[in-house]
């Protein structure tokens, strides 16, 4: 671990001025602690080096070192800035680039070099986020019912609310998933479905893609995961949304027949499904079918879906193929906007 300095001169409060602008001179002010009162006296923090007391020598005022009992840290504005002094230098570089903030919790990916940081990259990111409660190591995800494999590293509580685009998602991230890589097609499911249609979403989670949908449409709110399923109902109340028909149950089975307008399928891994989407519409109708597929087969979900069509007697019209977001390295997740018939 690093040396932490807690060296500060003290001086006349008169004099902080002057002593603030000679030791950023001199290089010595140690900015990640803050300039401190005590009485008519302030105490300037600065760096511990071998020729501190050489440095100081220049000063024309009256002074005296001090080691710091209660040093007052300034917030740290990055990650980096927070860890400096709790990892190896040489480890460094190695830091999460990047990090999710979901309503006041955070969620962060951790390489295997930095494991053992666990802790103390928890404890930063809540300096760095103060209006955060807690952090919380995300390892993926498991099965077709997307429970997440996360470890709690730093404050308490998995529950928050989370607000975009005008909705609402409560959700506990230690037992449903959510993903705001996925924010902007949220968004746009809830502006292209068309008031009065009929929706069927297979895989309704808390309500993702449901709730945005709602605002202008019936939507049928298929889940199976039990957890998620709570917190949708949750969520259909949270943002007062009265056209959503709530199933639980397993999309292969409970999926009502010719009823739909739309089938959005928002399960990355779900083209077993595509057949029962298909029979979910009336004489025509439109699937929004998802799928994570490696960017050298990135016509497979397209293949799938007029396969599946064709194989109810159906036609197929391929509208819109789109980017959701990177899902891993040369592996996307894409959207097929499909009008079948």
């Amino acid at each position: 671990m690093l040396h932490v300095s807690r060296l500060a001169i003290r001086v006349e409060s008169k004099k902080a001025g002057e002593v603030i602008e000679f030791v950023e001179r001199l290089g010595v002010r140690d900015k990640r602690r803050r300039v401190v009162s005590s009485g008519a006296y302030v105490e300037v923090p600065v760096v511990e080096c071998e020729n501190l007391k050489e440095l100081l020598r220049e000063a024309n005022f009256d002074f005296e070192l001090v080691k710091q009992e209660k040093p007052v840290y300034a917030r740290p504005r990055t990650l980096e800035d927070a860890l400096r002094s709790r990892i190896p230098e040489n480890l460094m570089k190695k830091l999460p680039k990047t990090y999710k903030v979901l309503g006041d919790i955070i969620l962060v990916k951790i390489p295997e070099e930095l494991e053992d940081y666990a802790g103390d990259i928890g404890k930063s990111l809540l300096e760095v986020n103060p209006h955060c409660k807690s952090v919380w190591w995300d390892r993926g995800k498991r099965g077709m019912l997307r429970k997440p494999d996360i470890v709690l590293i730093a404050g308490e509580g998995g529950e928050t609310t989370h607000r975009e685009g005008g909705c609402i998602y409560k959700f506990d991230v230690s037992k449903v998933m959510f993903s705001p890589g996925n924010q902007a097609e949220r968004i746009r499911m809830g502006r292209i479905v068309k008031k009065g249609e009929i929706v069927v979403d297979m895989f309704a989670g808390i309500g993702y893609f449901t709730i945005p949908m709602a605002k202008k449409a019936k939507v049928y709110a298929i889940e199976i995961n039990p957890d998620s399923y709570h917190y949708l109902l949750e969520n259909i109340r949270l943002n007062e949304v009265e056209s959503v028909i709530p199933v639980l149950g397993d999309s292969m089975y409970v999926t009502p027949e010719r009823i739909a307008d739309r089938v959005v399928m928002g399960h990355v891994s779900c083209h077993e499904f595509l057949p029962v989407a298909i029979r979910a519409l009336r004489e025509g109708g439109w699937i929004h079918y998802h799928e994570s597929v490696p960017e050298q087969i990135i016509e497979r979900p397209v293949r799938r879906v007029i396969s599946a069509a064709r194989a109810e007697g159906k036609e197929v019209r391929i509208e819109n193929v789109r980017k959701v977001k990177n899902y891993s390295p040369g592996v996307v997740h894409v959207v097929v906007d499909a009008y079948v018939f």
